[in-house]
């Protein structure tokens, strides 16, 4: 073989080699730990909860997430960086003049945290465009993931690229039987607040929500406890490409720059993912580029085939997200066709950051909705109804 075909050949299986290597670590949380999954007993009614949603300040937004909030979630409070006017919750804008270490997102929560404590058993993080149809409780466990649901607003090809990525996260049902969370969706998540009070937020990251938890595992002296509710929380999907983009972007920069708080093992395994995810977006170039007349790559053929068996997982991961998502059969069609190209766009954000790494926190741009636009997506409720109860609060109003 001459040195070019030595070179692509090491390119290429290196790059095919790390695919293989996330897709391997997915199957085995998917068989080991997702086939086991049960939904959690619960325990905690919307007297022990605390409402505390994040904005920038879009002040139509976060007023749809509050008229979907169900009722029995009577505390609401609206942490924002502008003023806004919203009927049912009490506004808490962050002064300029508040200093933390943590930054963006992180930082105004940090000064809701200290300026006005939660008095509840626990905080329940919205994000600005987080709908919550149903509310059924919520187990006795220090953090609970609610489910991601996507809600398409105006590109379509980031709607399917949230429904391809929906498959992918059905790994994340696993995460409660595994030693620490991969990572934490901040759009729906309830905390203890005597955790939140122990770990804080006062924390430099672009991505808060995951680092927390990975915090309250390292830091704590007794392991936290963490469930996933199969109830489902709706989060719009990005309005352009562009701005899916730059949002994996954001979330591969802040994994690797603050995945050195955790054991060496897990850093190894995290940078695995991280390099599997980002080479997604080169595959086709680089399976174009085997196929080039006069370039012999070695075992082009094992090659190929491996390439065709990991092509498959693509059109797993959809069939997943098809089914948690519940689209049109327009739409969940389109998935199927669309399946690779969504699967390359959903992993271009990833490349960017890993090669360069955002220097500012861009926030995902949001849409406003109709009010009284009715719910996309409706999913039977398979955990146990919990009946509702107040329980007692020292600052009841």
């Amino acid at each position: 073989m001459e040195a070019t075909d030595i070179l692509v050949s090491i390119v290429l299986w290196v790059v095919l080699s790390l695919y293989v290597t996330g897709n391997l670590y997915w199957i085995y949380q998917v068989m080991t730990r997702v086939v086991s999954y049960n939904p959690p007993s619960l325990a905690h009614g919307g007297g022990a909860i605390e409402v505390r949603i994040v904005t920038v300040g879009n002040e139509s937004v976060v007023a749809e997430t509050v008229r979907n909030l169900p009722a029995e979630l009577d505390r609401r409070y609206i942490i924002s960086e502008e003023p806004v006017d919203v009927p049912g919750a009490e506004v808490l804008v962050v002064p300029d003049e508040f200093e933390s270490k943590a930054i963006n997102k992180g930082r105004a929560i940090e000064w809701a945290r200290q300026a006005v404590p939660c008095q509840r058993e626990y905080v329940l993080y919205l994000d600005e465009d987080s709908h919550m149809d149903t509310f059924d409780g919520i187990p006795d466990d220090d953090i609970v993931q609610f489910t991601e649901q996507p809600r398409r607003t105006t590109s379509l090809l980031a709607h399917l690229c949230e429904i391809n990525r929906m498959g992918f996260q059905i790994e994340q049902r696993g995460f409660q039987s595994g030693s620490i969370p991969l990572y934490t969706w901040g759009g729906g998540v309830a905390i203890r607040s005597s955790i939140e009070e122990a770990v804080t937020w006062d924390y430099p990251t672009l991505i808060e929500d995951t680092v927390f938890t990975w915090r309250t595992f390292v830091e704590l002296p007794e392991r936290p406890s963490f469930s996933v509710l199969s109830d489902t929380i709706s989060g719009q999907s990005p309005p352009s490409l562009s701005e899916m983009i730059r949002q994996r972007r954001r979330w591969i920069s802040g994994s690797r720059e603050n995945n050195t708080i955790l054991s060496f093992d897990r850093i190894i395994m995290y940078g695995l993912r991280d390099l599997s995810w980002s080479v997604t977006a080169v595959v086709p170039l680089f399976l174009l580029l085997g196929n080039l007349p006069g370039v012999d790559v070695f075992a082009w053929q094992i090659h190929q085939a491996i390439s065709g068996v990991l092509l498959s997982f693509v059109f797993i991961w959809v069939g997943i997200g098809i089914w948690q998502v519940r689209p049109a059969p327009a739409i969940a069609g389109l998935s199927l066709v669309l399946a690779p190209a969504t699967s390359v766009l959903h992993s271009v954000g990833a490349l960017w950051g890993l090669v360069s790494p955002p220097d500012s926190f861009d926030v995902t741009a949001k849409v406003d909705e109709v009010a009284d636009r009715h719910p996309q997506h409706q999913r039977p409720n398979t955990n146990e109804r919990l009946p509702q109860r107040h329980s007692p609060d020292t600052n009841d109003d």
